[in-house]
């Protein structure tokens, strides 16, 4: 009888391990309705209400002269509906932030090609949509705008594109990316109590191509390159403090072998609460597989990867609506846009290879 009891105390053991292992993974990507417009790469997107809006990016397969887009999209997880233009020329690897019913939308970058004076140009500048009525605010004749350089003293640093943006405690937060050829580690919050910027810096590496979720109150910023080699930093930001977490090379053991596969550049990121509330990465250069992490445990834990009717993902959007997350546009490089088709992920629920295409 204690044998028994004693076998049977084991497989439990094996069973609650396996439990809390990283070797199933789980979750189903279903197809959803395609993104309308051109292809592009490095747009940027944010949530407001029901509802994700994505914009602007890059296509050199524009049979245009300007490669650099503007034009905005809302999707209801349903249809789609071109909502307009960004109110001045187009730019790729933009970012974005709302802060109650205004998105700021801005930095990135447009190369001489596409420029009227033939200078490549990087922008530090923020425009205001107001969600609402679905105009960018003017004062008078001029659009609306906030200007990062007129509140800090480098001007040229606050200049960016491939960077990240997000909304904590009602101030909007930009930065990371790469500035006329280097990589930065800044990060500027805009106040608008104020309407002032101010600067600080994540404590890991600077970054080009990282991507930032916010679970429980706290920003989790991580992956892109930092021009060498991708960044193995996770940092955390509660508002006030930066928190350097365990980086994604280190190995503790059997459970977390596979860490290793987690640094790329220029993935997306999603949360959802459909399944306990949880951040997720997905894509980027190098790689199809997705990654779900729980900020509790500070774990990873490997989701299914994207199916084969899926295709490479590099450089595209994603968000969350009820739950679900989302990722659309990229291509298969950050320089090649050749995707529009949109893809919905369910947490939480076996893969189902049926609805892939």
């Amino acid at each position: 009888m204690k044998k028994v009891n004693f076998l049977c105390l084991i497989a439990l053991g094996i069973f609650f391990s396996a439990c809390d292992s990283d070797d199933d993974t789980w979750g189903d990507w279903e197809k959803s309705n395609a993104f309308p417009g051109d292809y592009r790469v490095l747009a940027t997107s944010f949530e407001y209400g029901n509802a994700a809006y994505i914009g602007m990016g890059y296509n050199a397969g524009l049979s245009t002269q300007d490669k650099f887009l503007r034009n905005f999209y809302r999707f209801d997880g349903k249809d789609w509906k071109n909502i307009g233009n960004f109110p001045v020329e187009g730019r790729k690897g933009s970012v974005s932030f709302v802060i109650g019913d205004t998105a700021f939308v801005g930095a990135g970058f447009r190369d001489k090609s596409s420029s009227a004076d033939k200078k490549d140009h990087y922008y530090s500048d923020f425009y205001k949509l107001n969600l609402k009525t679905g105009e960018w605010i003017k004062n008078g004749d001029e659009y609306a705008k906030t200007d990062i350089s007129e509140f800090v003293e480098d001007t040229l640093a606050c200049r960016f594109w491939g960077g990240i943006g997000f909304t904590l405690n009602g101030k909007g937060y930009v930065g990371t990316g790469q500035v006329d050829g280097r990589v930065s580690k800044n990060i500027y919050e805009y106040d608008p109590a104020t309407g002032k910027w101010s600067e600080m810096a994540i404590k890991g590496d600077a970054c080009v191509g990282a991507v930032v979720f916010v679970l429980d109150g706290k920003a989790i910023v991580c992956l892109g390159s930092n021009g060498r080699s991708n960044v193995t930093d996770v940092n955390i930001f509660d508002g006030t403090t930066w928190d350097k977490k365990r980086p994604l090379q280190d190995l503790d053991g059997s459970f977390n072998d596979d860490y290793g596969k987690i640094p790329r550049s220029y993935a997306m990121a999603f949360t959802s609460d459909r399944d306990g509330r949880k951040g997720y990465i997905c894509g980027g250069v190098g790689t199809r597989t997705a990654w779900e992490y729980r900020l509790e445990k500070d774990r990873w834990y490997e989701v299914t990867e994207f199916p084969s009717a899926m295709m490479t993902r590099v450089a595209g959007v994603a968000f969350s609506l009820d739950g679900y997350g989302y990722v659309t546009v990229g291509g298969s490089s950050y320089t090649d846009a050749n995707d529009n088709s949109t893809w919905k992920f369910i947490p939480g629920v076996d893969e189902d290879d049926q609805n892939d295409y």
